[in-house]
């Protein structure tokens, strides 16, 4: 029963995406980088969502760093794009218990195969932490 809904909504999305060829141009990230202390205990996230919507010219980035400082998705941005890459870059300013400070973060994602990279940069500061991770990514 299930897999008749599935092929329903496939269906579904398939007349709307003739219909509508803009509603077809959003692609989501849905990446998974294994916690390691070493990496900046924490300042790289473990799970990281971006959604890059071409027709409104809007890239959203939310993972569990974002959400503890600003508590919603923040901007992204593409700053680069060949056949196999894309990367994304944003900067997290947060406020901490008095503190304050800035993260700037690169992300990117490579259709061949290779593993997807994440680094995060803090600002003011020499150095930086990087992951390599496993993305899900879904268009739409």
């Amino acid at each position: 029963m299930a897999l008749g809904k599935c092929a329903v909504a496939v269906g579904l999305l398939a007349i709307v995406g003739a219909l509508n060829p803009a509603a077809a141009k959003i692609t989501q990230y849905e990446c998974k980088f294994p916690y390691e202390a070493a990496r900046g205990g924490g300042w790289i996230p473990e799970i990281l969502i971006l959604t890059d919507d071409d027709v409104k010219g809007e890239i959203m980035v939310f993972d569990p760093i974002i959400k503890h400082f600003v508590g919603n998705p923040i901007d992204a941005r593409l700053s680069g794009r060949t056949k196999v890459r894309s990367t994304y870059t944003w900067e997290l300013v947060f406020r901490n218990k008095g503190q304050g400070g800035r993260m700037i973060y690169t992300f990117s994602y490579f259709s061949n195969g290779q593993p997807a990279k994440m680094k995060g940069e803090p600002g003011g500061y020499r150095g930086n932490w990087s992951a390599e991770g496993t993305c899900k990514v879904s268009k739409g």
